[in-house]
């Protein structure tokens, strides 16, 4: 069908818009269940669902999780369907002269892939799967606009990228609003407003100027952010992946109302979570051994809402001849395994182990995943070697950690 040249105009805007990320299906048992509540509810208050990218765990998910999205979107998309939701809206992608080409869609989903999905250049994305069975509207390096009478709202978005490549691609796709509509912006990266820890994060500052919301997957906890004129609204994860203290946070998803501009944050049931720390000094094993049983006693006792996740950090210093390795912390975990799913960390001062906890603590710094930094190396070495594989190192490196470097090498040789 051709692109048809009509304008965009709107009037008071009216639309219920729900905004959900990282569900990570894959993960654990709790990530579907938490999934499909936070869906059935979103979608019963709102008129269009935002899907701000880490739907799914793994770049390439297992079949039984793949079954299960796919299930979940077929059934609420037949679920807005008969309910008559979708009824008086319309769809359309618009081109760089905002030529409208009018989409028969059905489904009330708009969404971005995130980091945990994105794949190098030439490969497909769970969230194109979803995209080609009709089941989501992807609107990365994408205008989408949904009209309602006289009211429109253009979706556009960039799916989550390493972080060093963020701004640059921020400039090469140099999204600009649409006159006389409400325009929105989903993207997924690190902001550094809240994770101040690197040059390489995208600051409020570098986004797009002149969208009326921004909306930011990839962080875990929910948060409204404005500055530098703009309104940043980031709906966290929906469920515990990460084992840190922001994870404690209620779990959920924005409503936002284009009339009024307000978001309201609707939390939905999680499986609890407490994130517990004891500080230790010249301690023997028994003695934290015992303080820490008593913390996790304490948590666990409390907790009335259903088996918790309990994160147990001990730190400080172990008396005159012990060592970490000298606190048995698997017996406490295994004493504890019936009501509770327990991690203890143990981080206490010793000389042999410095280097390894400085590593470690630069890595939490950074917030970078061990994927990023392996290809951030990878690219490095290849650069500094003036090696032709560098404009192509994601392949390689993908190749590299699928077990098909032989192959992928053959392929790289016969391109040149």
């Amino acid at each position: 069908m051709a692109f048809v040249k009509k304008d965009v105009s709107c009037g008071e805007f009216e639309l219920r818009i729900a905004i959900l990320s990282d569900f990570h299906l894959g993960y654990n048992e709790d990530a579907l269940l938490q999934a499909r509540e936070a869906l059935h509810k979103s979608l019963a208050e709102a008129d269009l669902v935002l899907l701000a990218g880490d739907l799914f765990d793994n770049r390439v998910p297992k079949q039984e999780v793949l079954h299960d999205a796919i299930a979940l979107f077929s059934e609420l998309k037949e679920e807005a369907r008969k309910s008559g939701k979708l009824r008086g809206l319309r769809f359309l992608a618009l081109n760089e002269q905002d030529e409208r080409l009018e989409l028969p869609s059905e489904t009330p989903f708009v969404a971005i892939y995130g980091t945990h999905e994105r794949r190098s250049k030439g490969l497909i994305n769970v969230v194109q799967m979803l995209a080609a069975a009709s089941l989501v509207l992807n609107c990365h390096a994408r205008k989408i606009l949904v009209e309602k009478g006289r009211e429109s709202v253009c979706f556009q978005g960039m799916g989550g990228l390493p972080e060093d490549f963020a701004r640059q691609a921020l400039k090469l796709l140099e999204p600009k609003p649409v006159p006389n509509a409400f325009n929105i912006f989903a993207f997924h990266q690190t902001l550094t407003e809240l994770i101040p820890y690197s040059d390489e994060f995208l600051s409020v500052n570098d986004l797009p100027p002149g969208f009326d919301l921004y909306v930011d997957g990839h962080i875990h906890w929910n948060r409204e952010l404005k500055a530098d004129g703009k309104h940043v609204l980031i709906p966290g994860s929906t469920v515990v992946t990460q084992m840190k203290s922001n994870e404690t946070h209620s779990k959920g998803y924005y409503i936002f109302e284009t009339l009024t501009k307000e978001a309201e944050f609707k939390p939905i049931y999680s499986r609890p979570f407490h994130y517990l720390e004891l500080k230790f000094e010249s301690a023997s094993p028994a003695d934290v051994e015992k303080e820490a049983r008593a913390k996790l006693e304490e948590a666990v006792k409390s907790e009335t809402r259903g088996k918790p996740l309990v994160k147990l950090k001990l730190m400080g210093t172990l008396a005159k001849g012990f060592t970490p390795a000298s606190v048995d912390s698997s017996a406490v975990e295994k004493e504890f395994a019936p009501r509770a799913f327990v991690s203890v960390d143990k981080e206490f001062e010793a000389e042999e182990l410095k280097q390894k906890i400085e590593l470690l603590r630069r890595l939490r710094e950074e917030r970078v995943s061990s994927r990023e930094m392996g290809l951030k190396l990878l690219r490095e070495k290849l650069e500094a070697l003036q090696s032709p594989l560098a404009t192509r190192a994601e392949e390689l490196f993908e190749a590299l950690t699928s077990g098909e470097s032989e192959e992928v090498l053959r392929r790289l040789g016969e391109k040149g």
